[in-house]
């Protein structure tokens, strides 16, 4: 249960980062802004720091890495400190690395029906289709310092693992600040996009289900690009 916790919780994140890639008339103009400005945004690098916040630890647990987006599908999310595992998936299928004495090793998926189902909503939501999205969660924007964008799923099941998802953007609406996933317990994860690159060629193999290309390799072209 916690795996499917962390799983369904992640693929909602990289399903709401990526439903900024299309338009739609009925969604509040601060999003309509927002897509209209990503809409021809092809590939998405971007690096992250973790924080999850626990009721039971005085420190919040740490992490960071980074996150690649080729549409129409492709998606690579991927832990390099303080441990290092991977994500990777697409419109057809998915697949989880975890790196076991310097080799990438590939783990069973016990629950790749629900992974298959999200990562099919996320296939649709970049190509602009809203209807899977608006239809299973309730979309609230407020504008403060930042523009913050508040899904509240519909679903029992899935509130019973987050009550809410916040995906905060500056006024401009250049970039996505963070992410921050709230549980009913109090919990929460909090998600911090530190640097960002669009439009970037990624070099075969990055999303390889099978023998996904080295990180370092994936960065070193990423970081030559113009």
């Amino acid at each position: 249960m916690k795996k499917l916790k962390h799983f369904l919780a992640l693929l909602i994140l990289l399903a709401a980062v990526s439903v900024f890639a299309g338009t739609s008339a009925d969604l509040p103009p601060a999003l309509q802004e927002l897509q209209k400005k990503m809409t021809s945004v092809k590939t998405i690098y971007l690096e992250f720091t973790q924080e999850r916040e626990l009721k039971l630890f005085s420190d919040p647990l740490k992490s960071s890495g980074v996150m690649l987006i080729e549409q129409p599908d492709k998606i690579r999310w991927e832990t390099t400190a303080p441990y290092q595992s991977l994500l990777l998936g697409n419109q057809k299928s998915v697949a989880q690395f975890e790196l076991n004495d310097g080799k990438w090793e590939k783990l069973k998926l016990g629950f790749p029906q629900l992974l298959q189902r999200v990562m099919q909503q996320m296939s649709a939501m970049n190509r602009g289709d809203f209807g899977a999205m608006l239809s299973d969660y309730t979309l609230t924007v407020s504008t403060n310092t930042d523009i913050v964008l508040t899904f509240t799923p519909k679903d029992a099941t899935v509130r019973g693992m987050m009550s809410t998802m916040e995906i905060h953007v500056p006024p401009d609406l250049s970039t996505t600040h963070e992410v921050v996933m709230n549980e009913p317990n109090g919990d929460l994860t909090r998600i911090t996009f530190t640097r960002s690159k669009y439009d970037v060629t990624f070099p075969p193999g990055t999303f390889d289900l099978i023998k996904p290309l080295a990180i370092a390799d994936v960065q070193a072209a990423v970081n030559h690009a113009p």
